[in-house]
């Protein structure tokens, strides 16, 4: 199965690095990550061409005979377009991501006036300690309702298992932004082969519009260009989502699009 899409092609190749298995079925992939049941972009079908409202059943069907034990549904679909109304109707969520690239470092967008990036004592590192990475499952489970919250940060712990053993493997590095001793914003990249793909691009509501998330977005291109079989940086970016205008500014250009539609558990 052929991809044009250099977000989903780092996508499938990161969650092979982490266990994950990819099955090639022709016309769609499935891709199963056992040790982590409940991601869902982890555990879901990946078809090949546009979303297609005659298909819908088909494709619905398609996931619960891989998956019969999943709370969750989520089907890719490598084209952007099609018919994703069909899957609106029948109450999912339809998700457009917009593939971006640059081949030259960053650029880090200075904080507004008057707004410090950070305070004093404060810096931007590497995630190293035990702390630092269980402070990043926390920023990833920041949003989660309370009666939600010890689900979703399984999940996240799971997930920083799995990153730190990209780090651990000398592929990638995760950075954060430290408020003191808080983390407040983070990011990972990974390196793979001539392309190098960020990760899980977030800062906390209180530290957001000081330039933080550019200043990390640098850093880690620096950090992936040190390695000379590095070519192009990789990140992908909901369209129409809040991110988009940072990475134009930083200097990514848009190089694909493709969609993806999930049903939460009921």
């Amino acid at each position: 199965m052929r991809l044009d899409s250099p977000g989903l092609v780092t996508d499938l190749e990161l969650l092979r690095l982490q266990g994950s298995t990819v099955t090639d079925h022709g016309d769609h992939l499935v891709v199963r990550t056992e040790a982590n049941p409940t991601f869902w972009w982890g555990n879901f079908v990946l078809v090949l061409g546009e979303a297609r409202s005659a298909e819908v059943d088909r494709w619905v069907a398609r996931f619960e005979e891989e998956f019969p034990d999943a709370q969750h549904r989520a089907v890719g679909f490598a084209q952007d377009g099609g018919d994703t109304d069909a899957w609106a109707a029948r109450g999912w969520e339809v998700e457009s991501d917009v593939d971006l690239a640059t081949t030259a470092v960053p650029t880090a967008a200075d904080a507004p006036d008057g707004i410090p990036a950070l305070s004093a004592g404060s810096k931007l590192r590497a995630l190293a300690t035990d702390d630092d990475w269980e402070q990043s499952a926390q920023v990833g489970a920041r949003d989660t309702s309370e009666a939600q919250r010890e689900g979703r940060l399984v999940f996240e712990r799971r997930r920083v298992t799995a990153q730190r053993g990209l780090v651990d493997s000398g592929r990638a590095r995760w950075f954060g932004a430290f408020d003191g001793d808080r983390l407040v914003a983070r990011l990972g990249i990974v390196r793979l082969g001539d392309l190098a793909r960020y990760q899980e691009v977030v800062t906390l509501e209180s530290h957001r519009r000081r330039g933080l998330a550019g200043a990390l977005v640098r850093a880690a291109g620096e950090w992936a260009f040190e390695d000379p079989a590095v070519g192009q940086l990789v990140i992908v970016a909901e369209d129409g989502g809040p991110a988009i205008g940072l990475y134009h500014r930083a200097g990514f250009a848009e190089v694909a699009r493709h969609v993806g539609v999930s049903r939460p558990p009921a």
